[in-house]
């Protein structure tokens, strides 16, 4: 086992992620990393929920929307990180990685850190906008308000790319290989899911 100086991963992962996922794999447990999964699944379940303006044809209120979006997200979230992450130490293995399943789960839960923040900017969200951040006919009404949602949607941005390079650090740094090695063990799965979905819907269209 490679010894780490002691950090704060909540801090330290935004600006020197590889050095702080060795730490997490030398000192961090299977553990907690399910609790960072069911955070970040939760907040990606409000976003899709918000997407798709789900209250514009379910007729049941914010408050049950909100357990709903809890409920779903926790399995959501546990699902998708147990399928995403066996797809890259699978892919991870064409470079040659050396990770190990467990290694690359806790990783991956990490590198979470971004999206869980992002999970919190949905307090003041629903604060101005309420049940219309799930509507299509939600109208900005005040100067503030305007400022507010384009303000909070950069930061989700910067956050969402934020999270992308840490994933790309998170994975480089278990497998042991470059971060171009990571970037390909997460576009290879994706391009090829791509291709797929294309491939489906061109028969969909000719059949």
């Amino acid at each position: 086992m490679q010894e780490t100086k002691p950090v704060n991963p909540w801090l330290t992962i935004w600006v020197k992620p590889r050095t702080t996922i060795r730490y997490i794999l030398n000192h961090k447990f299977l553990g907690f990393a399910f609790l960072l999964t069911i955070l970040a699944g939760i907040g990606n379940t409000l976003d899709q929920a918000s997407s798709e303006d789900v209250l514009d044809y379910l007729d049941i209120g914010l408050p049950l929307l909100l357990l709903g979006g809890v409920i779903l997200g926790a399995i959501s979230g546990i699902i998708g990180w147990f399928l995403t992450t066996l797809v890259a130490w699978g892919v991870g293995k064409i470079f040659k990685g050396k990770a190990t399943y467990k290694e690359l789960l806790i990783a991956t839960a990490w590198a979470n850190i971004p999206l869980i923040i992002a999970l919190f900017i949905w307090v003041p969200d629903l604060m101005v906008m309420g049940e219309g951040a799930f509507q299509s006919d939600y109208v900005v009404s005040s100067t503030f308000g305007v400022i507010y949602l384009s303000l909070s949607f950069l930061i989700q941005l910067i956050l969402l790319g934020w999270y992308f390079f840490i994933l790309i650090k998170a994975v480089s740094e278990t497998h042991r290989f470059s971060s171009w090695h990571g970037l390909c063990t997460l576009l290879i799965p994706g391009g090829f899911l791509a291709v797929l979905v294309l491939l489906l819907l061109l028969l969909t269209m000719f059949l």
